[in-house]
């Protein structure tokens, strides 16, 4: 399956059960009931891609593009904010090593892409962060993005 195709897929599926108003109707336990809601930005362009990645100088793996491609950023399920290209810059963490940066929240916790690994075909690159953790505490998701 080419790279990037997982992730066109699952966020396909997952708009196809959203309610009309963008929502989604879960039961958790004791059979309560609750909506949860998500919220795609427009999607950016190729040459916003390209010209993010030149002027600061990072590469952003394929299929992290493809969901750029498709919605610059979101917001699922109220508590993950995946970053759109302005958003990285704005989140940036000037404490992570060389290559590393921030691409979600998600509640407490930052998801953080190591390019260095990318680039040397590490496919393995994502990594999740405490708040107020450094780098050396990662912890490796064993995932790239679109899984």
């Amino acid at each position: 399956m080419e790279e990037g195709q997982i992730i066109r897929k699952t966020l396909n599926g997952l708009k196809q059960r959203l309610n009309s108003d963008r929502t989604l109707t879960v039961q958790q336990e004791a059979g309560a009931i609750f909506e949860l809601s998500c919220s795609f930005h427009n999607q950016a362009t190729i040459e916003q891609l390209e010209n993010f990645q030149s002027e600061h100088n990072w590469i952003l793996p394929k299929d992290y593009q493809v969901f750029l491609l498709e919605h610059n950023g979101a917001r699922i399920f109220e508590d993950l904010d995946l970053y759109s290209l302005e958003e990285l810059i704005t989140f940036k963490d000037t404490n992570l090593p060389e290559g590393c940066f921030c691409i979600a929240s998600f509640l407490d916790s930052r998801i953080v892409i190591d390019s260095r690994l990318y680039q040397k075909g590490i496919k393995d690159y994502l990594f999740c962060l405490d708040s107020i953790a450094g780098f050396e505490n990662a912890i490796n998701l064993n995932a790239n993005f679109e899984l």
